[in-house]
């Protein structure tokens, strides 16, 4: 019998459980209440971080270390409840670095995992992104 194969960087990260509670108490506000670019343009958004003071105001030659996760609450126009959630996670080099080592996630309110990897949607749209795959202003 073959000995079992260790996990990629980008399997083992996919294979991680996300606990929606619990990394939603590790992040912090960086943008409140704006216009989200996310889906038709129509819903509301807060982003969230963990790297709080990184981010939107990076520069356009900085990178965001593995680990840093930025989220985006989706909300009904002046409401409360989240629609969806879309994340961002850095992951470590060599997951995709086409696409800047970057997973995402589209959560749904109930923190049920939805899609999860390198989403070609998602690659996309980011690539366009003026640093480190991120939109927001830079210094």
């Amino acid at each position: 019998m073959p000995a079992p194969r260790s996990a990629t960087p980008r399997t083992a990260a996919i294979a991680e459980r996300w606990d929606l509670e619990a990394q939603l108490r590790a992040l912090r506000p960086v943008i409140k209440r704006g216009r989200s670019g996310h889906l038709t343009g129509e819903l509301d958004a807060d982003v969230l971080a963990r790297e709080a003071g990184t981010y939107p105001m990076i520069g356009p030659e900085s990178r965001l270390p593995p680990g840093a996760t930025l989220v985006e609450r989706l909300l009904e126009p002046g409401g409360t409840a989240p629609a969806a959630y879309f994340v961002m996670v850095k992951r470590a080099p060599g997951f995709d670095a086409a696409g800047g080592d970057w997973e995402y996630l589209i959560i749904a309110p109930s923190g049920k995992i939805e899609q999860r990897g390198i989403l070609p949607l998602c690659a996309r749209c980011h690539a366009e992104a003026p640093h480190d795959r991120l939109f927001g202003g830079a210094r």
